[in-house]
């Protein structure tokens, strides 16, 4: 693939929301040419598809991170799945209370053997109003709908749409995620694992996909180029946390 593919997909991974007037012009290309490059990849199934991550604490609910070897896949729910190189899954699960956060990890270590990691954020869970619960249960049949067509459907008008989807997005309880085969893409997805919160937050700003973090640690998914360019970003951060862990993904999905 291109270079110039290469770096629309690396525009949609950051933000999927990012106009193709706005790439067309970062790349110096007519935003047709933008339009066209990302049909042909959806075509070929470059871009699998787009995918609306919810944020469990949105429902009320409480969610956290979790490792294990990938001898074994786990059959049961999820939010996302990230399956290593490393020879590990990294499960988002989601329950009612840290307690059944907990239980869920004791159901899965059953199948799927001790978990090399887990992390549980802080977080406080939201009440979402009737109309935000509306507004994502029509988001979910299509994800990239318009907020006038959203309108449309839910009998309100556009204004309205937006205001709230912008308060979900400022939020992050919700995200539009693309579904990339990073293999045919050549694009390179990784996570680093770090307790020095507030320097990665500014080290990996620039290539930042996403992030959970809390005062205490926190995960961070990015993307790179090449497998040399994350080699490098993470061996300078190391400089900062000795102790940072990199997983490095070769597929993902979205319950």
């Amino acid at each position: 693939m291109d270079d110039v593919n290469k770096r629309i997909i690396l525009y949609l991974m950051r933000d999927y929301r990012y106009s193709q007037r706005k790439i067309a012009k970062e790349l110096n290309i007519s935003p047709p040419a933008v339009n066209y490059r990302v049909e042909r990849m959806t075509k070929d199934l470059i871009i699998k598809r787009v995918a609306l991550y919810v944020n469990p604490n949105f429902y009320g609910k409480y969610h956290g991170y979790v490792a294990f070897p990938n001898t074994r896949d786990w059959d049961g729910e999820y939010v996302f799945k990230v399956k290593c190189i490393e020879h590990v899954n990294v499960y988002e699960i989601e329950a009612e209370s840290k307690e059944g956060l907990k239980t869920k990890i004791s159901e899965m270590s059953a199948k799927l053997g001790e978990p090399t990691m887990v992390y549980i954020p802080e977080q406080t869970p939201y009440n979402p109003s009737t109309f935000d619960l509306r507004l994502l249960s029509v988001l979910k049949e299509n994800p990239t709908m318009t907020p006038v067509e959203l309108s449309e459907r839910l009998k309100v008008s556009s204004k309205t749409v937006r205001r709230h989807l912008r308060y979900l997005y400022k939020k992050e309880f919700i995200r539009l995620v693309p579904i990339v085969d990073l293999d045919k893409s050549g694009v390179i997805m990784y996570a680093v694992f770090t307790s020095k919160v507030e320097i990665a937050k500014k080290f990996f700003h620039s290539t930042l996909f996403r992030e959970v973090s809390d005062k205490d640690a926190g995960v961070f998914v990015n993307i790179g180029n090449s497998i040399q360019e994350v080699w490098d970003k993470v061996s300078k951060f190391r400089e900062f946390d000795p102790k940072a862990d990199l997983m490095i993904a070769q597929s993902y999905d979205v319950a």
